[in-house]
């Protein structure tokens, strides 16, 4: 069953989604901003961003299952159609995850989601052996585990081993999407209640969330430029590539879009993307314009000045541009060390070793 529209959704518009480099600004430092508590700042983030993000995720994923039922039930004559839309069907799920998992906080964290759904790299073997385990609903689902199950999996087998009608690694990739679905659902249910609380509900508790999020959105810098992008393209130069590592989505050659996904995340929550600071629960406040609104101008110039750096080296790069990927992790290095440094100690938050980090 699909899950409803957010209003969230609704409220934060298409607009973000939609808005790039060419949108970029920053609000002026001589323009008056707001005073944001941190948890007029978490009610930014949570109404602005992963509630209207998770609604995302739950409607691409909701029809999924549908998807891969339409390729196992499929004759010879249309079996080929129906794999093409069920790819297209995984792809637009990828990447609304791929957003809402790019800076991962509140229930992202407490259900360990990316383990649930996005392990990587993927272990064929372990999907194989699940498909021969034929599970056949969600509590048989509980027993298999995590590397073969997931939007990897389900990627592996709609493009590496494309699944076939009527065959058992079909029906168990229905029973995968079923999974997918499942956690979309689960999340969307989660922040959107996060983000219809109102102002002084849990007010004492917004200071160790508005920590954890600064916090993963540091890990998230070091995550992109390390594991996603710097250890796949070390690994594939080191020893003729004997030890390569595949880039994350490569099979369903995704890999460029997953970044971009992930980059949009880190970019809305960074730095404006507006001229004027919105009121507090009025509209988003990214770290940049929380920064301002306690009169720390400076460092949030830094961090506009950096953000806008790291967007433009972010710009078209993909695993086959090796020069701009090397620019980029330079970009992002620099970024988290500016963050490190001057924007976690002007919002007096320490920054430890998270999920998010690269291993």
């Amino acid at each position: 069953m699909k899950t409803p529209r957010s209003p969230w959704k609704a409220l934060a518009g298409i607009a973000l989604l939609a808005c790039g480099a060419a949108c970029a600004q920053t609000v002026a430092p001589n323009v008056a901003v707001p005073f944001y508590t941190a948890g007029d700042f978490m009610r930014g983030a949570y109404r602005f961003w992963y509630a209207p993000q998770a609604a995302a995720f739950a409607e691409q994923a909701g029809d999924l299952p549908t998807a891969v039922s339409a390729v196992c039930d499929a004759d010879a004559g249309a079996a080929a159609n129906k794999l093409e839309q069920a790819r297209e069907r995984w792809k637009s799920s990828a990447l609304a995850w791929d957003r809402l998992s790019g800076v991962q906080i509140g229930p992202l964290v407490q259900r360990r989601s990316a383990r649930q759904i996005d392990f990587t790299p993927t272990r064929p073997e372990l999907i194989k052996r699940a498909i021969q385990a034929a599970p056949q609903d969600a509590t048989a689902m509980e027993s298999i585990g995590t590397p073969a199950k997931g939007l990897p999996a389900l990627e592996w087998l709609l493009w590496s081993q494309p699944i076939a009608p009527a065959t058992p690694a079909c029906r168990y990739a229905l029973q995968v999407a079923a999974d997918i679905q499942r956690e979309a659902d689960t999340l969307a249910k989660a922040f959107d209640e996060l983000a219809a609380r109102p102002p002084g509900q849990s007010e004492e508790s917004q200071g160790p969330a508005m920590s954890e999020l600064i916090n993963q959105w540091t890990g998230a810098l070091e995550r992109l430029r390390w594991a996603e992008m710097e250890k796949p393209r070390l690994a594939g130069s080191a020893q003729g590539g004997r030890n390569a590592v595949a880039y994350a989505r490569g099979a369903s050659g995704q890999t460029a879009a997953r970044w971009a996904a992930q980059w949009q995340a880190l970019r809305t929550l960074g730095a404006s993307q507006a001229p004027e600071a919105p009121r507090p629960g009025a509209g988003l406040a990214p770290i940049e314009t929380y920064l301002r609104g306690l009169g720390r101008n400076e460092p949030a110039d830094q961090l506009a000045q950096s953000v806008g750096k790291a967007d433009k080296a972010l710009q078209n790069i993909s695993p086959t541009n090796k020069a701009g990927m090397a620019a980029a992790g330079r970009s992002l290095a620099d970024l988290k060390k500016l963050t490190e440094a001057e924007i976690a100690p002007a919002l007096e938050v320490s920054i430890g070793f998270s999920d998010a980090d690269g291993d």
